[in-house]
């Protein structure tokens, strides 16, 4: 299964003038913990999506067993998948991860892979619950639990808003099946991006098979963001002595 991590992000809500991934935790930059988590897990070839400025991200993991891609223009996840295309064929298993979320599990990496290659489906989407789900995509579920959906926060009912069931946004797909989707789905208005969410609606919409596990801890889904965030995760991550 090939990983692919997002780290092409511009990082504008931290205020910095450099990648958020390359920020240190433990005396080591915040994108090694999801390279180590993907080498952990078994994911091969590692692939790495960066923004074509971010020569430093580069620079810093040059001896690290990934492969980087450019992403050319900010243009969403869906876009950042479809960078990776000359590296990936139709054969291929994907996962998708995120360069900011130093707190994801290995056990629940794991899972959702082993729940991939045992059902089968062609989408496994990584779910969590929150107390607050305020600004996150719900998971809508028929009454014998199949995903219907997922519906974004200014799409949502008041009704939809109050589940509490959350896109975490790790996927694993089969590519030659994402592949077309990808290549159809349309940006969104507000934002001109493209975005995985979308894509995962259409396999549904299509009636492909979607299933998804759920994170048991919520902090571990957690990305970085703001520069709370990261002081948050920070501590987490400091706490457990989490180091080289």
């Amino acid at each position: 299964m090939t990983g692919i991590i997002l780290a092409a992000g511009q990082s504008k809500r931290m205020g910095l003038a450099h990648s958020k991934v390359l920020l240190p935790i433990n005396n080591r930059p915040i994108l090694s913990y999801i390279i180590e988590l993907a080498q952990n897990a078994g994911l091969t070839p590692i692939l790495v999506v960066i923004a074509p400025h971010h020569q430093d991200i580069k620079e810093t993991f040059k001896d690290y067993p990934v492969k980087f891609v450019i992403q050319p223009q900010a243009r969403g996840t869906a876009d950042a998948v479809r960078s990776c295309d000359s590296l990936l064929t139709p054969q291929d298993d994907i996962l998708v991860l995120y360069g900011d979320t130093p707190l994801l599990r290995l056990s629940t990496v794991l899972h959702l892979k082993e729940l991939y290659y045992k059902k089968k489906p062609d989408c496994v989407i990584l779910t969590t619950f929150l107390d607050n789900p305020y600004g996150y995509g719900r998971i809508l579920r028929n009454s014998t639990g199949e995903i219907l959906a997922i519906i974004e926060e200014k799409d949502a009912t008041d009704e939809i808003k109050r589940i509490n069931e959350i896109n975490v946004g790790v996927y694993a797909f089969k590519y030659g099946i994402l592949k077309p989707i990808l290549e159809r789905i349309t940006p969104n208005t507000n934002t001109g991006e493209y975005y995985l969410t979308n894509a995962v609606n259409e396999l549904i919409k299509n009636q492909y098979k979607v299933l998804s596990v759920s994170a048991e801890d919520p902090h571990e889904c957690l990305g970085i963001n703001t520069p709370a965030d990261y002081e948050f995760i920070k501590k987490i991550l400091e706490s457990q002595g989490k180091s080289d």
